[in-house]
């Protein structure tokens, strides 16, 4: 028999369900339609293969008519004229189906890698990371790129757009995030979560360490000495704001620059003479809160910048967005051209921390005690979390000290 709509559509449930089969060659599968006890009626294709008589499912009528059903059927046919089962073959298609709808796309990778360091790096880097990736990468990805279709010839480029600009120091870090990227990629492949599914990024090796070049590092090297950090220190040429930050960091003994220029009024105890560094502003969020004691010294200046904090409390409130905090581009510019001015070799806001550390130990502090009250302990290291109030009385000596040294350095 042939079938056909009308015949299809008159077929009526029995006792015990029944397959009706349509004439046909028997090397191409018959197709057939198999009617349950319920009425409900589906497709299949009964063929012959290796010797076994195998069935393979079409659908059910009428959501898959007569006419798909034929079109599956002739699909089967020529996998079978190819000595190929259809069954096997439906297995393999859905697996590379599942795979291929599971894989993300370049961009989408970037979008995750975001997702992934944002509760895992400092909120300065990962701002900063952000706008070199929209900047410098993701406008050179095309919108169907496959991460495993990214090649070194793809990243030198991305790379060397930026060194052949002359910006050589951020084509540096546009490499190292790159890295941190393809890392990121294959790790989550490989990790257990993952075992037995298919990979998202389908990244085999990180070939961006391959790619080097050098580039002007900046070695770190820069500090004051005492008769610049006395010159600094009683300024009358410095903007305010500039001057107050540079007085604020060295008596909180060189925290990192957006751990103090990212503050808010609220990090600030006055009662109980401690500054709180959330862990959503440390370089490592792991570790959690860091606190660091207030010497009698710097309570006026932070009692004043209180006074002039921003609307949404920032200590260092940017003139033009009363709810966000200054570049720390302000200070910069500002400290270079004092420097300009008054014969001092140039130095930028991160070296007020590498001056803490080495006039520390000038002022008797040991290197341990430096290196808790910096967030440089042993800890540091290996990420580990530690209880906030940990040394706490080790740091408060350490300020004690540091602000006598200050003091007996910088009146005049």
């Amino acid at each position: 028999m042939n079938f056909t709509d009308k015949s299809i559509k008159a077929l009526k449930a029995q006792d015990k369900r029944y397959v009706l089969t349509e004439s046909g060659n028997y090397g191409e599968g018959r197709l057939q339609i198999r009617v349950s006890e319920s009425g409900a009626k589906t497709f299949r294709v009964q063929y012959h293969i290796n010797g076994k008589r195998k069935v393979i499912g079409l659908g059910t009528y009428p959501i898959v008519d007569l006419k798909k059903a034929r079109g599956k059927h002739a699909e089967i046919s020529a996998l079978l004229s190819d000595d190929i089962d259809p069954q096997e073959h439906r297995l393999e298609t859905q697996k590379t189906d599942f795979a291929s709808s599971a894989k993300r796309t370049m961009l989408e990778m970037l979008d995750e890698f975001n997702v992934f360091i944002s509760t895992r790096w400092a909120e300065s880097t990962i701002s900063r990371t952000d706008k070199l990736i929209k900047r410098n990468i993701t406008p050179f990805i095309a919108t169907d790129l496959m991460p495993d279709e990214f090649t070194i010839d793809m990243a030198r480029d991305i790379i060397y757009r930026v060194y052949n600009r002359g910006a050589k120091e951020q084509s540096r870090l546009v490499r190292s995030t790159l890295m941190s990227i393809l890392k990121f990629a294959i790790d989550f492949d490989n990790s257990p979560e993952q075992y037995k599914k298919p990979n998202l990024y389908d990244i085999k090796t990180n070939f961006i360490r391959d790619i080097n070049f050098e580039t002007p590092k900046n070695k770190g090297e820069r500090w004051l000495n005492e008769a610049e950090l006395k010159k600094v220190w009683n300024a009358d040429d410095l903007p305010y704001y500039t001057q107050q930050y540079i007085k604020l960091a060295l008596l909180l003994g060189g925290q990192r620059v957006n751990e103090v220029y990212g503050s808010y009024v609220s990090d600030f105890d006055i009662e109980n003479k401690t500054f709180t560094i959330p862990a959503n502003r440390i370089k490592v969020k792991q570790r959690g809160d860091h606190i660091v004691p207030l010497c009698e010294t710097v309570i006026p200046i932070i009692q004043e910048l209180m006074q002039h904090s921003g609307k949404a409390g920032q200590m260092f409130p940017h003139r033009d967005n009363p709810t966000a905090t200054a570049h720390v581009s302000t200070i910069r510019m500002a400290i270079l051209r004092w420097c300009g001015k008054n014969d001092v070799p140039n130095f930028n806001p991160r070296d007020l921390r590498r001056t803490c550390k080495t006039l520390m130990g000038k002022a008797g502090i040991d290197k341990i005690n430096r290196d808790i009250l910096q967030q440089h302990n042993k800890f540091d290291v290996s990420s580990v979390h530690y209880d906030r109030y940990d040394y706490m009385k080790e740091k408060q000596v350490s300020i004690k000290t540091w602000e006598s040294f200050i003091l007996d350095l910088t009146i005049i």
